[in-house]
């Protein structure tokens, strides 16, 4: 299965200890932030899957050592949530979380009588402000005069929630991610509903030059670029290539047609898995070839009116549809070079 564009970026940037390392530390209660050792981030491996909560997993989970110089380790789950809180159901997740590794460190220290604390961890971008309670102790049905004799005895935990809706600009200027952190969290506040997203990046033309400035920081742009070309659909091509451009000169071009060719694959690689679908539901060879095709067509579409406007007409999205796969795949080549439509579907 092809991952959300949102997964993709947020596994993709916080998945690496250095901007898992700044984005945590910008979140977290400032007392941890003091007691814990960050040199110690570390990525644990895998996902904490069971068959009662079938495809549900953790984003991310990280390790970390107390200062104090304590063995036991300290475990953030760093959970990414897109979609509205009522959608999400939080609290009960992240408790499912914390039993399965709990049960996860008895197994591996099956001699120590405590468990190791764990901290979750939710970056949250959605449509609508989060409005979901954050107390786990608050989703449980409890007649309210009964609360104050038997609050001791519910389950207690509390997530950290980072709201990206409610977060300022300053506030992620001013906190601990690092420079490309701070532009993932920018297009995750911005990237699906802004109209003029270009304008609000131009704020942060000067954190867009830092990150291009490093090693690695082409590459991270493709990535940011990459996944504001899916989730946006009011920026095509052309506009992301001035707006780089006018900030960083002549390594535009070469990340914008990077981030074409990238999506160009994109669509052929769901186009093929569309078909395979298709053809394992219908069982037969033609519902594959078919959902190819769909899939590969419908990107194409997509390129083209970000990369030509107007220029798409009933009659070319007629011929668009009437294309044969590899007919699409020839034209993919040709339409981040070409100067007119017409040149990018010639024969």
């Amino acid at each position: 299965m092809i991952p959300s564009p949102h997964d993709g970026l947020f596994k993709r940037t916080f998945g690496q200890v250095e901007h898992a390392r700044g984005a945590l530390a910008s979140i977290v209660p400032p007392a941890l932030v003091e007691a814990l050792d960050w040199s110690a981030l570390t990525l644990q491996p895998g996902s904490f899957v069971d068959a009662a909560l079938g495809h549900q997993h953790t984003d991310l989970l990280y390790s970390l050592r107390w200062r104090s110089g304590c063995e036991t380790p300290v475990y953030v789950v760093f959970e990414h949530q897109s979609t509205p809180p009522t959608e999400a159901r939080m609290g009960e997740r992240m408790l499912g979380y914390q039993s399965r590794i709990w049960q996860r460190w008895r197994i591996d220290q099956p001699k120590t009588k405590l468990v190791p604390m764990i901290l979750p961890v939710v970056l949250y971008h959605g449509a609508a402000a989060w409005f979901e309670p954050v107390a786990f102790e608050d989703l449980i049905d409890v007649p309210p005069r009964l609360r104050p004799g038997i609050d001791l005895h519910l389950v207690r935990f509390t997530y950290v929630l980072c709201d990206l809706t409610q977060t300022s600009d300053d506030a992620l200027r001013a906190g601990a991610w690092t420079a490309f952190g701070k532009l993932v969290a920018v297009c995750f506040k911005f990237g699906r509903t802004d109209a003029d997203l270009l304008r609000t990046l131009t704020r942060w033309a000067d954190v867009v030059r830092e990150v291009a400035s490093v090693p690695n920081g082409r590459d991270a742009l493709v990535l940011l670029m990459r996944y504001v070309s899916e989730v946006n659909e009011h920026i095509g091509l052309d506009d992301l290539q001035r707006f780089l451009e006018r900030e960083l000169g002549t390594q535009a071009k070469d990340i914008v047609m990077t981030v074409g060719q990238q999506l160009i694959e994109q669509g052929l690689q769901q186009g093929l898995e569309r078909g395979r679908q298709e053809g394992r539901q219908e069982g037969r060879q033609e519902g594959i070839e078919q959902g190819r095709r769909q899939g590969s067509q419908e990107l194409f579409l997509r390129l083209v009116r970000q990369r030509f406007g107007a220029e798409v007409t009933p009659a070319v999205e007629q011929r668009i549809a009437a294309a044969s796969y590899d007919e699409i795949e020839a034209w993919s080549t040709r339409v981040l070079s070409a100067a007119t439509l017409a040149a990018a579907m010639s024969r």
